[in-house]
This record gives C-alpha cells, sequence and structure tokens, in this order.
C-alpha cells in the first residue's frame, strides 16, 4: 500500500465517522498557519499484520462541541473527563474504520484508546496525517504502522 492510498483510507474514515457517528457535515482541509490551540488527545495502539497505533488531536472548542452533541449534554455540564472519554471514543471508531479499509482480511486488535498530553501528540516522522477544519478548530489523525507503506518509487516494475 502506497503512502497516497494510506493516505485516502485515512480521510475517508475520519470523514465518514465524523458525518455519520458525530453528525458533523462536510470539513475543509486546515489552512497554512492556523494558530495553535489547546486540545485533546487520544490514542490506540493496534496489534495485527501490521501493528501500529493511531493518534487524535482535537482543538478544544471542537471536542467540547463534539462531546456535549454526542452525549445530550449542554456545554456547561461536559467535564474534562467527560470530553475526554468521548474523543478517545471518536479514535477507536475512526481507527476501525480505517484498519477496515487498508487491511481488511486482516485481524486487528485494538487497545484501548487513552487520554495524551500534548507533547506525546506530535507527528512522528513517517506517519500519515490528515487534518480537517470546523468552524470550531482543528481535528487531526495521525496514523503509524509498521513496514505497511511502499514508497510510489519502490513498486514491483510489470
Amino acid at each position: 500500500m502506497t503512502e497516497a492510498e494510506l493516505h485516502r483510507a485515512l480521510a475517508e474514515a475520519i470523514e465518514e465517522t465524523l458525518e455519520k457517528m458525530f453528525f458533523i457535515p462536510y470539513l475543509e482541509e486546515p489552512g497554512a498557519g492556523a494558530a495553535p490551540q489547546e486540545e485533546f488527545a487520544a490514542r490506540l495502539e493496534f496489534a495485527g499484520d501490521p501493528p501500529g497505533r493511531l493518534t487524535l488531536r482535537i482543538a478544544a472548542p471542537v471536542a467540547c462541541s463534539i462531546a456535549t452533541d454526542f452525549l445530550g449534554e449542554d456545554q456547561l455540564s461536559s467535564s474534562e473527563r467527560r470530553v475526554q472519554e468521548v474523543i478517545c471514543e471518536l479514535a477507536n471508531m475512526i481507527c476501525g474504520s480505517v484498519l477496515s479499509r487498508v487491511e481488511n482480511a486482516t485481524d486487528f486488535r485494538l487497545g484501548a484508546p487513552r487520554p495524551v498530553p500534548r507533547a506525546e501528540s506530535s507527528r512522528p516522522p513517517g506517519a500519515v496525517a490528515h487534518a480537517v477544519q470546523t468552524g470550531g478548530g482543528s481535528i487531526e489523525a495521525v496514523l503509524e504502522m509498521e513496514d505497511l507503506v511502499c514508497p510510489a518509487s519502490a513498486k514491483p516494475a510489470s
């Protein structure tokens, strides 16, 4: 699988999950130079062939909005802990969706998603990422998989 194919699978998984499970309509890709915001982040590791992990980073205003809508609560009653639980569940949904698109013949075992501090949520070299923009801020998923992505130049000749 090429990096472009993996990126497309990640983009489709994010957008489909946000639209179908959280009723967030079509989203734009973030523009360059967007100001950094406080954020919530969650990560889950998965075992399979290949193993890897997914990290989801969401601007705090978007995370709070998603959580209150998902839980059916008003903004004031959603604690930081409850917001983080919803973001962990969203990471779980996106990861399951992208893995079924990438390697649908492989059995993956997803670990439990956990909150991660901002310092741990940066994008490592070689990871594939996709970000979208909402009115309240950005949502970005970063997928790291071992030994999966083949550069376009490494494809065998036909």
